[in-house]
């Protein structure tokens, strides 16, 4: 038996190990990727999307409304959906509310220079309502 070739094929393992090891306690780790949207801003629109498919008046405020726009103007007397969605964003945020009956923005034009974060929920209804929320940072 040839014990020169064992040893240099367990010194080429070894060695091997040893630079692994190297590589991987000097190669920079992989930041986790965090949501694109804040924890604060998911669980505001959820909650707020919730109260309004939930809420019966909220709902009858979406569904008799026969006007496409924002929640303020389309949603106006006892259940008012804008005062839902202002006194439940998170600070520091902006927002608008719409209620429209298509996939598409229904309101006037959004802010170009900042990042929005969105978030829907469809009514059926005839013709259905897609009640959308935008938040972004003030």
């Amino acid at each position: 038996m040839n014990n020169k070739g064992f040893i240099r094929t367990l010194e080429a393992v070894i060695a091997v190990i040893i630079i692994l090891g190297i590589i991987l306690a000097v190669a920079p780790e992989k930041n986790k990727q965090e949501s694109a949207t804040p924890a604060n801003v998911r669980e505001a629109q959820s909650f707020i999307l919730n109260q309004i498919a939930t809420n019966n008046q909220y709902r009858d405020c979406i569904i008799k409304t026969t006007v496409e726009g924002e929640c303020s103007i389309v949603c106006i007397g006892i259940a008012n959906v804008d005062t839902l969605v202002r006194d439940n964003v998170p600070k520091q945020y902006d927002y608008r509310c719409e209620i429209c009956n298509s996939a598409s923005t229904c309101s006037g034009p959004l802010p170009l220079d900042k990042s929005l974060y969105t978030d829907s929920r469809f009514i059926a209804t005839n013709p259905a309502r897609i009640v959308r929320l935008i938040f972004w940072e003030q």
